[in-house]
């Protein structure tokens, strides 16, 4: 789509060459109007010096040359005569020589009359009395000259105005981009919002914009207000089934149960399928909420080591968990879900490996690798899809539910990623993920 800079630059430039066009073609008429009118007057003028001269009266048959202006005299001059007495043979100028003018209505032609040599002739024409003769006078002047230097000064306010109409338009564009500039600060702080290293828009802006910032603020901090509480909800309501799932899980680790087998398996059976559904409504519910907050993005080196230390607890100190590779200072994605898929996968590692597990970030020019690696028994070939699924576990001695793979692969593929399984050069199992850097909507 064209820009808006380039619209308001052609229509200034078109309106400009049309009103040069009108400015030019009026300004010629008008002083072509003036022109004849002037010069109508000054044939007039001749034609009354003719009336005047005393020879036309004593001798109307004929006027002496020297008694004339010496362009009447001199042949195609351009200032000619022609004196018509009664029903006498014309009197007509020297410089007419073979050429027949034509008298026409009392005073100034409307329109160029032609004459010798392909000159256009301006023509007056006027009726007198004397004494008892009936005289006309038609004078007439080459208007070619005057309508050369019309074409000229035409085709001279046409150039002036193209050049003009050029200028006015850099200096619009120069004064369109300073009325604009407020707005490349305020995209420059849109991309910011968008790469979280702000909350709401601060440069003050002209009064035509100011509103529709005011009400983006606005419905930011909306945004803001029902994303906390929705995840406020989501982190109570998981607080608030913890505990009377762990509560029954207590229950069913008693030794009275261990009598009952069937009722005991039933019953482990359905609390798993409760886990399950917790933790897939909890999931979805905060992939609803996928357009996070500005503030929640992932910080590596400030939400890592709080996750290990929990991890370290856990494990205890038979498993040493590291941290290697890249760390950029903010990562475009939810805190809370990238510590949810790696407190999965390093969860995992710390269960099956033998000393040591291990998470290395990569970043890439493409996408973000998270991988983590394990030095315990690892996953056969065979069944690494097997694991992926929700609710399945290759070893029951291990305790979980099986969700931990399905939810991160869920997670992963939410934002475009993928995970895969393969063989860690420590000799266990080596998960990878994949993250392609979310496109920015706002920048540029």
């Amino acid at each position: 789509m064209m820009s808006l800079t380039r619209r308001l630059d052609m229509g200034l430039l078109l309106a400009s060459l049309v009103v040069m066009l009108l400015l030019a073609q009026g300004s010629v008429l008008l002083f072509d109007y003036a022109t004849r009118d002037y010069l109508g007057e000054r044939l007039q003028e001749d034609a009354e010096s003719l009336i005047a001269n005393p020879q036309l009266e004593n001798s109307p048959q004929r006027l002496d040359p020297d008694t004339l202006r010496a362009s009447f005299n001199r042949v195609y001059s351009g200032h000619y005569f022609l004196i018509q007495i009664d029903d006498l043979p014309p009197i007509r100028s020297r410089s007419l020589w073979d050429f027949q003018i034509k008298p026409h209505s009392q005073g100034l032609s409307h329109g160029l009359e032609p004459g010798p040599e392909d000159q256009k002739l301006l023509v007056w024409t006027g009726q007198y009395h004397r004494g008892t003769h009936e005289i006309q006078v038609t004078t007439a002047l080459d208007y070619t000259p005057v309508t050369y230097r019309l074409f000229w000064l035409r085709w001279s306010i046409w150039g002036l105005g193209g050049a003009m109409a050029g200028l006015l338009v850099l200096i619009q564009r120069r004064v369109i981009r300073l009325g604009l500039k407020p707005l490349d600060r305020l995209q420059q702080e849109l991309a910011q919002l968008h790469e979280g290293e702000r909350m709401a828009l601060e440069t003050p802006m002209p009064a035509e914009i100011s509103p529709v910032v005011t009400e983006l603020n606005h419905q930011l901090g909306r945004i803001e207000q029902v994303l906390n509480r929705s995840r406020d909800g989501i982190a109570n309501l998981g607080h608030a089934l913890k505990t009377p799932l762990a509560v029954m899980e207590a229950l069913l680790s008693r030794e009275e149960l261990n009598q009952h087998p069937d009722i005991k398996k039933g019953l482990q059976h359905r609390l798993d399928d409760i886990h399950r559904l917790v933790e897939r409504e909890l999931q979805r519910a905060r992939l609803d909420t996928s357009e996070v907050s500005p503030a929640a993005r992932f910080r590596p080196e400030h939400d890592l080591p709080p996750l290990l230390d929990t991890l370290r607890e856990i494990h205890g100190p038979r498993i040493r968990f590291l941290c290697l590779g890249d760390k950029p200072a903010s990562l475009p994605w939810d805190r809370d879900e990238l510590l949810e898929v790696l407190g999965n996968l390093l969860d995992n590692a710390g269960k099956w490996a033998a000393s040591q597990a291990r998470l290395t970030l990569h970043a890439e020019e493409h996408a973000m690798r998270l991988q983590v690696d394990d030095d315990g028994p690892g996953i056969a070939i065979e069944h690494r899809g097997d694991v992926l699924n929700r609710g399945t576990r290759l070893d029951e001695q291990v305790s979980g539910h099986g969700l931990g793979l399905g939810i991160v692969e869920q997670i992963v593929g939410h934002h475009g990623g993928t995970l895969t399984l393969g063989e860690s050069n420590l000799g266990g199992l080596s998960a990878t993920i994949t993250l392609p850097w979310p496109t920015p909507k706002l920048a540029g």
